[in-house]
């Protein structure tokens, strides 16, 4: 079925409807350098707003406002974006992520629209079906970013890459109306089971797990994983004082080398996930200081603490492999068999049950905001309240 014209005034323009229902406008601003028609096209979904696009287009035009938008898709465009933009501001880890939320979470949804035909409806359009598929607020709230970010660095660039945000005035549904994702961690008793279990030996005395120390090491840190695989016996590790201090962190990222056979490679990073974990200090407790000194019985002689028989760095993976391993064999149920992070927030619960002030367990933690430990924690917080407040009954009768 071909094209429906619609007669306008001359200068005005011309609008038709393609067989898909997307209305089109088409300016002609008269010639190119090359002498080569200069034709402006504009996209709605309606015809109306197609006559509004094209108006205001003309009016730019008159003013020497407009500029020319390429024709390309909006994952073309947001991939040129990370690539020549973001690669330069992102460390490998984040530029990863960044990457992943476009593919899996934006791209799905609005890259194939041509750029210059983007309705902020579209973008609204992708975080309700986000939300409808249950995404959680995290990730709803990254593609959002990542759609604003682009297009703002689009009009920033002189001469402009893109008319206007289609994400301005967009409405990301609130935390409150999103299933939150409850944290796992561990209870005292089941703690000192996995603990026990992690440090036990075989009838003939000889170890279960080489590094099995790491379990009890990170309930009594609340080091991440990321902070664990990075320290080094002799620059991060100080025996004498009971402290050790983070400085770096191991990371796997993918591997960009197109000479590269793997998927992924390790990277050490001279920073870590926070400005306020950047070489904090944390005290180590009798529990911390055993772990270490069981560790440094096989890894004493290297220079990473978590290193393997071949003296190569353990993998994050492999260390999450050994950590579901531990509990399984310790006896625990399927569903109480968690990550390695799940020691990072038992060490943040026991200390909030042991009513430690949340302002020393934020710096503990190495968040950048004590706003972050009491909203991941809250449910924590509010059962020692409530235990704070059934005592006084107690208190008042004695």
């Amino acid at each position: 079925m071909a094209e429906e014209k619609k007669r306008r005034e001359k200068g005005d323009g011309s609008i038709s409807q393609r067989k898909d229902g997307l209305w089109v406008g088409r300016y002609d601003a008269g010639k190119k350098p090359d002498g080569k028609r200069n034709i402006k096209v504009v996209y709605g979904k309606t015809d109306k707003e197609c006559k509004k696009k094209l108006k205001d287009l003309k009016r730019e035009i008159e003013k020497g406002e407009h500029y020319y938008i390429e024709r390309s898709s909006v994952e073309a465009y947001m991939t040129d974006w990370l690539v020549n933009v973001k690669k330069n501001e992102l460390k490998p880890k984040s530029y990863d992520r960044l990457e992943q939320t476009l593919k899996n979470n934006v791209f799905p949804h609005i890259g194939h629209i041509q750029l210059q035909a983007i309705q902020t409806t579209d973008v609204q359009n992708m975080i309700n079906t986000l939300r409808d598929n249950g995404k959680s607020h995290s990730t709803i709230k990254k593609a959002y970013d990542a759609v604003n970010a682009s297009f703002k660095y689009g009009l920033a660039c002189k001469p402009p890459k893109v008319n206007y945000n289609p994400a301005f005035n967009v409405s990301i549904p609130s935390k409150k109306i999103l299933p939150s994702k409850k944290i796992q961690f561990y209870t005292k008793e089941e703690a000192t089971i996995i603990c026990d279990h992690a440090i036990s030996n075989f009838k003939n005395g000889e170890r279960r797990y080489r590094l099995g120390a790491f379990v009890p090491l990170l309930i009594n840190t609340g080091l991440r994983m990321s902070e664990l695989l990075a320290l080094k016996w002799d620059k991060d590790i100080d025996f004498e004082n009971k402290i050790l201090v983070v400085h770096n962190n191991i990371v796997l990222v993918r591997d960009r080398d197109e000479d590269s056979k793997s998927k992924f490679k390790i990277l050490e990073q001279d920073s870590v996930k926070t400005q306020a974990g950047q070489d904090r200090t944390i005290p180590l407790n009798s529990a911390a200081m055993n772990a270490l000194r069981d560790l440094q019985r096989f890894t004493g002689d290297e220079t990473y603490i978590m290193t393997t028989k071949t003296k190569t760095l353990v993998k994050p993976r492999q260390l999450d492999q050994m950590f579901r391993r531990i509990v399984t064999d310790a006896g625990l149920p399927a569903d109480k068999v968690y990550g390695v992070h799940s020691l990072r927030h038992t060490f943040a619960t026991l200390l909030l049950r042991n009513h430690t002030d949340i302002k020393t367990v934020s710096k503990l933690m190495g968040h950048n905001d004590v706003n972050t430990t009491y909203n991941t924690y809250i449910h924590v917080i509010k059962e020692v309240e409530a235990e704070a407040i059934n005592s006084i009954p107690e208190l008042t009768s004695k």
